[in-house]
């Protein structure tokens, strides 16, 4: 069975990972407000999943995620900055393609696209790249994973002759060979 991921792991290795890239100023989840962004900026966003097939009774799912490359228009920093946008988008593009981010569990990722975003009117003065890509997981944590090893033994007691003051009331009712 594959290492399932939980949201929030998931979450903050995509954006560690982004944060790593030496060009990225800022990177974070979608800015839920627009305010003023410190760019070059990445911002990262799981848009759904599906179910993915899976054969070992665990819920596979693939996530479909955008990455957002966000440069200012106004950038007294960057020369040309639709054509640095584009460039970084492309750098992205191929980043993302056969990441893992460090967890068990993830299947490569896999690029999907990449193009200029329009759709959010309060990031009209900045230069929008959403670069989608998709990734397959095990989801949330296993319900039957266990430290303790195989049972030695069962013992059945009867309520209310229950706890160690009743342990010679129990009875024995499975013992593995050995």
């Amino acid at each position: 069975m594959a290492k399932p991921i939980l949201m929030p792991t998931y979450h903050d290795a995509v954006i560690e990972a982004l944060r790593s890239l030496s060009w990225v100023k800022n990177a974070d989840d979608y800015p839920e407000q627009a305010t003023q962004l410190t760019t070059p900026a990445v911002f990262f966003s799981i848009m759904g999943w599906e179910q993915s097939p899976s054969s070992d009774g665990q819920l596979n799912v693939e996530f479909e995620c955008d990455l957002f490359v966000v440069i200012d228009k106004a950038s007294n920093t960057i020369d040309k900055p639709q054509i640095y946008a584009r460039s970084a988008a492309a750098d992205i593009s191929q980043w993302i393609n056969g990441q893992t981010f460090g967890l068990e569990g993830l299947q490569p990722a896999a690029f999907i696209s990449a193009g200029p975003d329009s759709f959010d009117p309060e990031m009209d003065e900045y230069i929008v790249w959403r670069i989608t890509y998709s990734q397959s997981a095990a989801m949330g944590e296993d319900p039957f994973e266990s430290d303790a090893g195989p049972l030695r033994e069962v013992w059945l007691g009867a309520a209310p002759e229950i706890g160690a003051a009743h342990i010679n009331d129990y009875r024995l009712i499975y013992k593995r060979k050995e």
